[in-house]
């Protein structure tokens, strides 16, 4: 019997339809993938991945760590505002922020202003699980982790709520989530391209 040949259908998610203008920035909580999923992603677009954590980190000499420990907080937070301004380029990239940095007022302007905006917004057992194999997290060091990731996701995603895009992130393959992310691209990136074109039709009828 002659074996009938099964043509693959691409999904739509696997590839960006309209030009990327912008550098896209993948914003939330310590533990949402940025960095496993910013890399992934801007592979997939043929893009630089840069992280904010890891700059501030060379810039400063010190780890993310040992700046909280000697300089602060607030130091830390005027450092990060300076380095994200540079990483922020004419040519797009991906950009991996820490997860206080959309919470500081002038950096979130400029993030929202510049960039794409992408909340990974993951559930807090997962980003407990995450947290969890690395001792790397200065915020984490003050109680119970579960606690303070439950305080800071009550704090910070009414306002991680202002991204552009959103996309939920859990225990699923990372090849997912940058396949959710670049599906609600194509849909941002068409709506933009739209409001763009209307703007220039009133433009060009205007007496």
């Amino acid at each position: 019997m002659k074996r009938v040949k099964k043509t693959k259908i691409k999904s739509p998610t696997t590839r960006l339809r309209y030009p990327l203008t912008k550098s896209i920035s993948l914003i939330g909580l310590m533990g949402s993938g940025k960095t496993t999923v910013g890399t992934r992603l801007a592979r997939k677009l043929g893009i630089p991945f840069v992280d904010s954590d890891t700059e501030i980190e060379i810039a400063a000499d010190h780890t993310v760590s040992e700046i909280f420990e000697k300089f602060g907080e607030e130091d830390f937070r005027e450092g990060e505002r300076k380095v994200i301004s540079r990483l922020i380029s004419d040519t797009p990239n991906v950009l991996g922020t820490g997860g206080g940095a959309f919470m500081d007022r002038e950096t979130r302007k400029k993030l929202k202003e510049k960039t794409v905006t992408v909340w990974l917004k993951a559930d807090i057992d997962h980003l407990v699980e995450r947290t969890s194999r690395r001792d790397t997290r200065p915020l984490l060091r003050a109680g119970n982790p579960k606690e303070i990731l439950r305080k800071l996701a009550k704090k910070r995603y009414p306002v991680y709520g202002q991204a552009a895009i959103t996309v939920e992130t859990g225990a699923g393959p990372h090849e997912k989530v940058v396949g959710d992310i670049i599906w609600k691209l194509n849909q941002y990136l068409a709506k933009e391209i739209k409001k763009q074109d209307n703007v220039k039709s009133k433009n060009n009828h205007r007496p």
